[in-house]
């Protein structure tokens, strides 16, 4: 850590100290600063220590409760115990060199009162800032890498400070850090400058399109390899023909919202049920249309931002948001208690994560509208310039098959992930299920809403979890975890949903009767996933296109598209 330049010579002066220190310092502007920097330094260090003793103490208490946890895929516990190993290292460290400043004749307070303040300061805020950025708990893999970076840093430098701070002294009043003083003041003042710029142009740079050359906000790869008869996805990433924004015609045009269900994930376009409830369709009305919006892994929270974003502008008659139970209430369990925040810069929606840290949700590295500026000029950038390189008109097979089969598991990880978001089907309901069921009910109430005041109807349609149907996977998972079948309820979230959506006059279309009645769910589920295969969609089409017309022909479009 870079605590300031050193100023040469004055170590060699007598250090005063206590009462006469104090003296002296009253009418010598020099031993006054000398005072000034030895107390601050001591203060940073003693800040320091006090700060890395209660992350010891927060990700103690979190490595004991981690154990209870339902993470099918928990964070490491050898990189937490490594991590808590250094940041109580650092806290004895900082707390042994604060105790050395403040000692009367200690070298260590020699050197620290010719430090400058304002040095030590502006470095110990940067390494602070990072440090409590990427605050390790919740621990998510690539901050807490950057946490332990931070910690080793703080560990040389107060090392270091303590065993040998004339040499200490010596290395930080050499050129080259100096010249490191300089580039961290150009950096800070570049970033706080273009991030004003960037935030003030903003508005013109979305108009321009200099920053985006797609119309909606799924950020979804153009023109990739799909299974089927359209070859490859449209012009916007989306696994569907291409559509015009403006309507062609009178027929009638349906949206589907969703995640990997709706995209289609394991089947090909032809055999996704968005595909055949158009076709289905278009038997009574040529020119109608069902737009596939599907978005794999993404939740009603992601698909609410697309539809107001861009799928609005579709001027659809019907809106069908596909809602699939085993994780549209509750995924995972490690990030799902905090929504991923949506930020809109230069006219581009990016989807940046949040885990609950106040600092890291508010002013973390994306956050900055410079650095999507930026990320998206060289990303831009470098990928035209890679494509006119090496492009061939030919895809490989690899890049054909991305996103086009269903992403099997093994049968041990597969019963695994049910047990992370199995607080659905508990009997009883718990805090952290109520937390999710309350927030899944305020998303659907500005789907409504939202889609309401434009008078546009909305249909949802629930697709039920393959545990729900599978007895037998019902009782391996709960022999995996030891649990008798008395205080799971599998309908559960399927009752609660129906209720609510009945009391809030959303229209429903369940598949979950009439996957039972099919009685093999086997043959509607890939093994080891939730995906539904060719059956399955073929089933769910069959399900919900009465439904569908109905609904469309009580608006009219069905006959109206379909007069001479």
């Amino acid at each position: 850590m870079r605590m300031g330049s050193f100023a040469k010579g004055q170590p060699n002066e007598p250090l005063l100290t206590g009462s006469s220190a104090e003296s002296a310092s009253a009418g010598d502007p020099v031993a006054a600063a000398r005072t000034w920097a030895e107390r601050m330094l001591c203060g940073l260090c003693l800040a320091g220590s006090v700060g890395a003793w209660a992350t010891s103490g927060h990700l103690a208490s979190y490595l004991w409760t981690l154990s209870a946890s339902k993470l099918a895929n928990p964070p490491k516990h050898d990189l937490l115990i490594v991590s808590f190993v250094l940041v109580s290292l650092a806290g004895l460290l900082l707390a042994l060199a604060s105790w050395r400043v403040w000692k009367p004749q200690a070298p260590q307070r020699t050197i620290a009162a010719c430090w400058s303040p304002g040095w030590s300061g502006l470095w110990s805020l940067v390494i602070g800032g990072f440090l409590l950025i990427n605050y390790p708990v919740p621990a998510q893999a690539h901050h807490l890498d950057k946490f332990m970076l931070g910690l080793l840093v703080v560990i040389a430098w107060s090392g270091w400070f303590l065993a040998s701070p004339q040499g200490l002294a010596r290395a930080l009043n050499r050129r080259p850090v100096r010249w490191l003083d300089v580039a961290l003041v150009n950096l800070l003042v570049f970033l706080l400058v273009g991030e004003v710029t960037v935030r003030l142009a903003d508005p013109l740079l979305a108009r321009s399109g200099l920053f985006g050359d797609k119309h909606t906000s799924a950020n979804l790869k153009p023109h990739i390899p799909v299974r089927g008869t359209i070859g490859f996805s449209n012009s916007q990433g989306f696994r569907d023909r291409e559509r015009q924004v403006k309507r062609p015609g009178a027929a009638p045009r349906v949206l589907a919202l969703g995640d990997s269900f709706t995209w289609g994930a394991g089947v090909s376009y032809d055999e996704a049920f968005v595909t055949l409830l158009e076709r289905g369709l278009q038997a009574d009305a040529p020119e109608a249309e069902v737009i596939n919006l599907g978005v794999p892994a993404w939740g009603p929270h992601e698909e609410l931002h697309l539809l107001k974003t861009y799928g609005v502008r579709l001027q659809p008659d019907l809106v069908v948001l596909n809602f699939f139970i085993g994780n549209d209430i509750q995924n995972k369990r490690g990030d799902d208690l905090h929504l991923p925040r949506i930020l809109i810069v230069a006219g581009q929606s990016y989807y940046v994560h949040s885990n609950g840290n106040w600092l890291h949700d508010t002013v973390g590295l994306d956050r900055w509208y410079l650095y999507h500026d930026l990320n998206y000029l060289f990303r831009v950038g470098g990928a035209r310039v890679r494509q006119a390189l090496t492009w061939t008109g030919e895809q490989t097979s690899s890049e054909a098959l991305l996103g086009e089969t269903a992403p099997l598991v093994s049968r041990e990880q597969y019963v695994r992930g049910i047990y992370e978001r199995s607080d659905i089907y508990l009997a009883d309901n718990t805090r952290f299920f109520a937390q999710h069921w309350a927030r899944t009910q305020e998303t659907l109430l500005a789907f409504r809403d939202f889609l309401g005041e434009r008078g546009i109807p909305l249909l949802l349609v629930i697709i039920p979890d393959h545990v729900q149907l599978d007895r037998a996977l019902q009782m391996e998972y709960l022999a995996g975890i030891g649990q008798a079948a008395g205080r799971h309820d599998f309908y559960k979230p399927h009752r609660l949903l129906l209720a609510w959506c009945r009391e809030q006059g959303i229209p429903t279309v369940d598949l979950l009767p009439a996957f039972e009645a099919a009685g093999s769910p086997e043959t509607l589920y890939f093994s080891n996933d939730f995906h539904l295969t060719a059956s399955g969609h073929r089933l769910a089409a069959q399900v919900i296109d009465p439904v569908l017309k109905a609904q469309l022909g009580a608006l009219g479009n069905l006959k109206e598209s379909n007069r001479p």
